[in-house]
């Protein structure tokens, strides 16, 4: 995820992109329309919607253009219900609510000195939610962690053993109570499979993003190529139980005895 999402009113691009190249030279990992579209497969609405609810923090820049948009209106929403929402003011106008509610810096006229007061005090904003954020993030990530950790105590592998003692303790004639645990079991592994895809599409956006970094490093050199592996043998497990279901499909394609 970026650090920085702006939202703007396309006229305002020159003013943006000065903004962007100041905030990027102090480290911070900026997104703006302006990436649109570079190397990914995906509708521009879908990559500002992945981009805009991830970011560590909503930059707004407001002008009485932007205030008509339902473009920009949409990403402040998006910020402010997450609760990471900058707002600036590129020139004066009145905000809808509830935008009209939460202070603005006043930023208008401002030509990219860092050592502008106005400018100080937004970098700060911007700083100090980008790290508020990202530990909201992690401690998020820790407590899933240890959700996960508690429920593997009690449950994995513990059972899958005792389903595995349930198969062999069956006989042949038992086969149609397998039914309840078959299903089961495919409904856990298409759920684990297609939050995978999530995670892998996000961890590709990450090394796309920062082509030529650690991450990208990560994803080239270890992750990729080991997962893509692993999920060859997973694809081989699958044609092996399709292979069974086939055999016994077979038996009951048979003419009656």
């Amino acid at each position: 995820m970026a650090d920085v999402f702006i939202s703007y009113k396309r006229a305002e691009r020159p003013r943006v992109q000065l903004i962007a190249d100041v905030l990027r030279a102090d480290g911070s990992d900026v997104w703006f329309d302006a990436r649109l579209g570079l190397g990914k497969g995906e509708g521009f609405d879908a990559e500002i919607e992945r981009e805009v609810t991830s970011a560590a923090c909503v930059l707004v820049c407001w002008t009485a253009e932007a205030t008509k948009s339902i473009y920009v209106k949409a990403e402040a929403k998006k910020g402010l219900e997450r609760d990471v929402l900058v707002p600036v003011f590129f020139e004066g106008c009145t905000l809808p609510v509830p935008f009209n509610a939460i202070d603005a810096a006043d930023i208008a006229g401002w030509s990219g000195d860092i050592t502008d007061e106005r400018w100080i005090a937004v970098q700060a904003k911007v700083k100090e939610t980008v790290e508020r954020s990202k530990a909201n993030y992690e401690h998020l990530a820790a407590h899933s962690r240890a959700e996960y950790d508690r429920v593997d105590d009690k449950l994995y592998p513990g059972t899958l053993e005792l389903l595995s003692r349930r198969i062999t303790a069956r006989s042949w004639q038992d086969a149609s109570y397998y039914h309840n645990d078959v299903s089961a079991l495919l409904g856990w592994i298409e759920d684990i499979l297609e939050k995978e895809v999530g995670f892998n599409q996000a961890a590709y956006d990450e090394a796309d993003r920062h082509s030529g970094g650690s991450w990208w490093h990560e994803w080239t050199n270890t992750y990729a190529p080991v997962r893509k592996a692993q999920l060859a043998g997973i694809r081989e497990a699958l044609h092996r139980i399709e292979s069974a279901i086939v055999r016994s499909q077979e038996v009951f394609d048979r003419p009656s005895p």
